[in-house]
């Protein structure tokens, strides 16, 4: 069955001619019985599946007015969502109102993976990194959340890119591998850290709303809304940065 693209619009404009506009207010005319054009949008706004329509409704899918079924069938998005802290709590609240996904306990039933972290668990990541996993992630890095990238195995980068691509643009690689080797060591209980200065709940929403959109753009068919980069959440100044991440050439 046919519906009408998300953001789209099926109209007759002042003129009398009947009109499409897509989510970016781009107009299109369209020629053609205006009584088609009619059955047509009803169909795609209300549902039905009209044989005759099949011409018209092949044109305006290929002009993007149209789109098909959604990828899936419907089946509701599994997520499991690991760590504790705010973050991890406000999406899986996100999740829960979503109306198409579910936060489940156990990863081998889960489709995506969400990691919610303190401070940054660089080597228990970089273990995890092999396993093939749908996945996205979140830490804390000085008052700031840290967002992605989001990994879809063989598409997107992966956390073992990003350290890669960190550490080659750091001006003091071997500083940062030594404070990610303090946080680890920190993680495993050898040496004391300092609590998480997590921030409001406000800059929360806004690295779990994220987390969330991602995840639901890429169970739509698409790649993840933020595809190859990193985003910083900084409450102080209300920006979200964008770092571009691509993955490191295969050896």
């Amino acid at each position: 069955m046919e519906s009408i693209a998300p953001g789209h619009h099926l109209y007759v404009g002042p003129d009398g001619t009947w009109r499409s506009c897509d989510e970016n207010e781009r107009f299109t005319r369209l020629t053609g019985r205006a009584d088609l054009l009619e059955r047509m949008r009803e169909q795609a706004y209300l549902g039905g599946n009209a044989p005759d329509l099949e011409p018209l409704a092949t044109a305006l899918r290929e002009r993007g007015v149209l789109t098909g079924a959604a990828p899936g069938g419907g089946e509701p998005l599994r997520v499991c969502v690991r760590g504790d802290g705010p973050v991890a709590a406000e999406t899986v609240r996100l999740l829960a109102g979503t109306g198409n996904a579910l936060a489940v306990d156990d990863p081998a039933t889960a489709d995506a993976l969400v990691e919610c972290a303190g401070w940054l668990p660089d080597g228990h990541w970089l273990r995890l990194d092999d396993d093939g996993a749908v996945r996205h992630r979140c830490h804390v890095e000085g008052r700031r959340l840290v967002v992605g990238p989001m990994t879809v195995p063989g598409r997107t980068a992966s956390y073992r890119d990003l350290r890669g691509r960190r550490l080659a643009a750091a001006a003091l690689p071997d500083e940062l591998a030594g404070l990610w080797t303090y946080l680890d060591e920190g993680a495993a209980g050898t040496v004391p850290l300092p609590p998480v200065p997590w921030p409001n709940p406000g800059a929360v929403a806004v690295a779990a709303g994220l987390l969330v959109n991602d995840l639901l753009t890429w169970w739509a068919g698409d790649l993840p809304a933020t595809s190859g980069l990193q985003l910083v959440v900084d409450p102080a100044s209300g920006r979200v940065e964008r770092h571009p991440v691509l993955p490191l050439p295969v050896r």
